[in-house]
């Protein structure tokens, strides 16, 4: 699912406009230019079931976009919900369906940088 979700979101013109090549997983590489999308696994449960293994995982995405000013980080995060909502896709005989479940409306100053936080949860449910 990471290398699936970094893949597209670096195919996406609204976000690649903003961002550029600038989406990572985990921590944002230091000195990395801004704007940029910043990734994390919050969940990743598989499905319950009564016989065999899970063939369906679901996981919460937390989408961190940071930019240099607060205008900025929030285009991004309008980038990233619009690219993400609904999106539907079948990759390698693996189906991935992403929703949009939390976007904050604010950006957050980051103290050790000059640098602006805006925020977006996704739900990925995916085959594995």
């Amino acid at each position: 699912m990471e290398e699936w979700l970094r893949a597209r979101m670096l195919a996406s013109a609204g976000i690649a406009g903003i961002a550029g090549n600038h989406v990572d997983w985990g921590l944002r590489p230091a000195g990395d230019q801004m704007p940029g999308v910043e990734l994390f696994v919050i969940s990743d449960v598989p499905e319950r079931r009564m016989a065999g293994n899970p063939t369906w995982h679901d996981a919460r995405v937390q989408a961190n976009c940071w930019a240099a000013t607060p205008g900025e980080a929030i285009r991004l995060r309008r980038a990233v919900a619009t690219f993400a909502e609904g999106l539907r896709e079948n990759v390698d005989g693996k189906k991935y369906r992403v929703f949009v479940i939390d976007a904050d409306g604010r950006t957050e100053p980051d103290a050790g940088r000059i640098a602006h936080r805006a925020q977006v949860d996704l739900r990925i449910s995916y085959q594995v």
